[in-house]
């Protein structure tokens, strides 16, 4: 369907479920607000929870929504201004055990604080806290986390999970040392209304990429949880390889500058994982990006784009401003044959095939710029060596969770990574161990070796065509004559392959189950690319929701473990 214009005027619209929900007595229910494409209603869903009211102003995702949740009703509907036509208010939505929001974060930008500020603009006056029409956009979408004061006022859900940017802390009148930066007391003032409505919170900082989700993407999420009901265990613990103790561990998540003026609070940056043993640094399980891409399809030969002429005078297949950022990427990453680079000139960084993607946004803003060489054919198996992931995958299956003790390796013209300054190994050599900051090259590889003893002569060598033998929790594989393929510095700028992320790749690496290649996936889409990325790039990743929602869920399960009695005396 096509999507609305911004002239026609509409009106909050109910839409009932499209399948008739089968209620039981031991059900925990949700709603949704600001639902978007369903990434947190897919995560609590699958945590145990069913939602059965989503409410969002935008038409398309709701029927995204719909087609993907049939069980759910649905508001489209503007849930922020009390003028605007389509209006609904969350206080009308029905009641929940748990209600759920992804309070916008598409206009949070330093920019836009700049403006609402200068103009001595804040989401929440202390004595006003409602919305007010003269504020700019991002002010508006700030007030989306107002909804779900409103909501927690008439209905007093037993808990309730926020999602945003973790940029939700500095919400503030500028500060006199920083005017770029919020102060805060706006946040202080929100988070303190859910401790006069009787709620206890904690603040959890996630990167989606240790959740199985080939993505780096830093959020914060605020549990809310009433006083009635203790507080769920939401340390995140991801077992984790430290080569110092030698073994595996449940990781302690750890601060390493606490949260800075600007709120933002990144992994690797404001906090890591540390051995609980050693305390020394650990890297936790991460899915590369290659797990979200095509490679059957590297795009086309920059030499055979069409020439534009550009409104400042230049002339190419890109702008200058991306033809600059190739040249440099091919500059920067001379050796490697595949990179995932910014689309656009200036903003954004490069990524290596190894590495989750980018965080990403409601825009198509990622590109594959290649050597054109097969990166991945139907031949293609790979090898997991010194890990516990168990069989080895062919080219149409995705790729494990990676851990920071696990070897891959990728028989037949595919990609295998070996570490910089270090050579891939042959004969009776073991292949190092590789994480994602490791870099992937080509390889075509006759043969492959087991060493399970030690001079290395103890098995002998086998053609490809031979079955793999049994892969242990430490067996070795090694590659027996590898022949490297062209990298980026070996071929002309026109030689390259490029073109852009498609909507599907953008949509598994958002952690949805969507159709890729030969299969068929579970969640439905449809529309241009750019609704379909807009969708994806706002949505909450499902995996993380689900993890939060399992924990949240055991909290309503031990309460009723309590009995009713024991229950109300908490």
């Amino acid at each position: 369907m096509a999507r609305r214009t911004m002239q026609q005027t509409r009106t909050a619209t109910h839409r009932p479920a499209l399948r008739r929900r089968r209620f039981r007595h031991d059900e925990y229910i949700a709603v949704d607000l600001f639902s978007g494409f369903g990434g947190l209603t897919k995560g609590i869903q699958d945590a145990g929870f069913t939602t059965i009211m989503a409410a969002n102003h935008d038409e398309y995702k709701v029927q995204v929504h719909e087609a993907n949740h049939p069980d759910a009703e649905h508001w489209i509907a503007d849930l922020v201004d009390p003028e605007a036509a389509d209006y609904h208010s969350a206080r009308d939505l029905p009641a929940a055990d748990l209600l759920v929001a992804g309070v916008s974060c598409v206009n949070h930008s330093q920019a836009n604080t700049i403006k609402a500020y200068a103009q001595g603009l804040t989401l929440f006056g202390m004595e006003d806290p409602d919305y007010e029409a003269r504020v700019t956009r991002s002010e508006r979408d700030r007030a989306t986390a107002n909804c779900v004061l409103h909501y927690a006022q008439q209905h007093r859900p037993r808990l309730i999970l926020v999602e945003c940017t973790t940029g939700l802390q500095s919400w503030g009148p500028a500060r006199l040392d920083r005017p770029n930066v919020g102060d805060g007391t706006t946040y202080r003032w929100w988070l303190k209304q859910f401790d006069l409505l009787d709620y206890n919170y904690t603040v959890l900082f996630l990167n989606s990429q240790f959740f199985g989700v080939p993505q780096s993407r830093n959020r914060g999420y605020w549990i809310f949880v009433h006083k009635s009901l203790p507080m769920p265990d939401m340390e995140h613990r991801p077992v984790s390889r430290c080569h110092h103790c030698d073994n595996d561990v449940e990781a302690a998540w750890t601060w390493r500058t606490g949260v800075p003026p600007t709120g933002i609070v990144e992994y690797g940056k404001q906090y890591e994982y540390r051995c609980p043993s050693c305390r020394l640094p650990v890297v936790p399980p991460m899915t590369p990006s290659m797990a979200a891409l095509d490679l059957s399809d590297l795009g086309t030969r920059i030499g055979d784009r069409p020439v534009k002429t550009f409104k400042d005078g230049h002339r190419g297949p890109f702008a200058a401003s991306t033809t600059a950022r190739i040249d440099r990427c091919r500059q920067k990453f001379a050796d490697f044959p595949a990179i995932l680079m910014p689309a656009k000139g200036v903003h954004g960084s490069e990524r290596l095939l190894l590495q989750p993607l980018a965080t990403q946004t409601s825009q198509q803003e990622t590109a594959i710029l290649s050597t054109g060489e097969a990166l991945w054919d139907e031949s293609a198996l790979a090898l997991a060596v010194d890990n516990y992931q168990g069989a080895p995958r062919g080219p149409g299956e995705p790729l494990p969770t990676q851990v920071g003790s696990e070897t891959l390796a990728v028989v037949s013209s595919g990609v295998i990574p070996y570490r910089k300054h270090t050579v891939p190994a042959v004969h009776a050599e073991p292949m190092s161990t590789f994480t994602s900051e490791q870099i992937p090259g080509l390889l075509t590889a006759a043969g492959w070796f087991k060493q399970n003893g030690p001079t290395g002569t103890e098995t002998a060598a086998h053609p490809v065509t031979d079955p793999l033998g049994t892969l242990t929790a430490r067996d070795t594989t090694a590659l027996l004559t590898a022949n490297w393929g062209p990298a980026l510095s070996q071929v002309p700028f026109d030689e390259c392959f490029y073109r852009m992320m498609t909507a599907h790749e953008i949509g598994r690496g958002c952690g949805f189950d969507v159709d890729f290649r030969d299969y068929a996936g579970t969640f439905r889409v449809w529309g241009t690319a750019r609704d379909q990325v807009d969708g994806f790039g706002n949505a909450v990743s499902p995996q993380v929701g689900t993890w939060i929602g399992a924990r949240l869920r055991a909290v309503l399960h031990t309460q009723q473990d309590r009995g009713p009695d024991l229950a109300a005396a908490a």
